[in-house]
């Protein structure tokens, strides 16, 4: 890392010697060559009391000047970077999330002034596109317009395979679902998949490795309610309120801890949920019912249609509450709404 950035470095400085002082300092500034952060022209343009269209000016003849310098010559110091770039993004199929480039090109994904001094030689070679971030993508490098409309067309088709499937997928089966979608025109490797997926801001991953649209709770859930509906589905069986609080703040999810009230408040309120117990919370979708105990039984024998036997209804009323036996032997009880007959079974008793 230190060699490169050393490397990089002493391209840049010769690139930039055809400059005035102050040009240079634009240009450095401009494409953030010392800082790694980029400023704006009008922040350039308050230091030195010119406009911002000045700065602009400056910055155009710097870069035509340094140009006309590359028929020295100077062209053949940067084009050790630029093959490297053009090996990475070749290997990533042709199109990379800028992020992706830079963290194996220096090492590090973020802003730095080796990463900017790539920018910059990317942009003085010319033979690549670069992307900005917009509502779909994150900003990208593209080999060609061509690649990059390839890639857009197959993550659109995959987004819609996704939506068509309307539930989150295994990380471990992207690729064979990527492959089956559709959504490619030409055989890529697993890499170019991960590539395209990582530019896309309309697919992520969970925090447990499923992929999906990021409009599903299931993927980027919004608030506690999504994440006890993800840990709960997770984990696959119903759990206290106290747990599922402890469970969504050693998960990972950021780190905002959620409050054990607070989860147990919007649990009440949510209809995914169903309270099968003393603080005990399912899924709705497992097919828990709602209701009191006695709920569950007016529902359990009007939907029978015949009278059932204590043993079935013992059965089928565990399978959507976590209660006592004699909780629900207790109340069959009620003479008011239940019947027990002869044979022993019971009904409801009739209006």
């Amino acid at each position: 890392m230190t060699n490169l950035t050393n490397a990089v470095r002493g391209v840049v400085g010769q690139l930039l010697a055809v400059l005035n002082t102050r040009n240079r300092d634009v240009i450095s500034r401009r494409f953030g060559l010392k800082t790694g952060r980029k400023e704006t022209l009008e922040s350039i343009g308050q230091s030195y009391g010119i406009t911002r269209e000045r700065v602009r000016q400056i910055e155009e003849v710097s870069l035509k000047q340094i140009r006309e310098n590359f028929r020295s010559g100077a062209d053949a110091k940067i084009k050790p970077f630029i093959a490297l770039a053009e090996n990475i993004l070749d290997q990533a199929g042709g199109v990379i999330r800028e992020e992706g480039l830079f963290a194996k090109f220096s090492g590090v994904g973020k802003e730095s002034p080796a990463n900017a001094a790539l920018t910059f030689f990317l942009m003085l070679n010319g033979k690549f596109k670069r992307f900005a971030e917009d509502n779909d993508f994150h900003t990208f490098w593209s080999l060609s317009d061509g690649h990059a409309e390839s890639f857009k067309k197959s993550v659109s088709m995959f987004v819609g395979a996704l939506a068509k499937n309307k539930v989150p997928i295994a990380e471990s089966a992207v690729v064979d679902f990527y492959e089956k979608s559709g959504a490619l025109t030409k055989s890529v490797s697993s890499s170019t998949i991960v590539s395209y997926l990582a530019i896309s801001k309309n697919i992520d991953k969970n925090v447990f490795g499923q992929v999906g649209l990021t409009s599903w709770p299931d993927i980027k859930p919004r608030g506690v309610k999504d994440k006890a509906f993800l840990v709960l589905k997770k984990f696959g069986s119903p759990k206290h309120f106290r747990e599922i609080t402890q469970m969504i703040n050693t998960t990972g999810f950021c780190n905002r801890k959620a409050n054990t009230q607070t989860v147990h408040n919007e649990l009440i309120k949510d209809k995914r949920f169903v309270l099968v117990g003393r603080g005990l919370y399912g899924l709705a979708e497992w097919g828990l019912k709602a209701g009191t105990v006695k709920d569950v039984l007016v529902d359990l024998l009007r939907s029978a249609g015949k009278p059932l036997l204590k043993d079935e209804i013992l059965a089928n009323v565990l399978s959507h509450r976590m209660v006592k036996e004699n909780t629900i032997l207790l109340n069959l009880q009620d003479s008011k709404v239940f019947q027990k007959r002869e044979d022993g079974t019971f009904t409801l008793r009739e209006a």
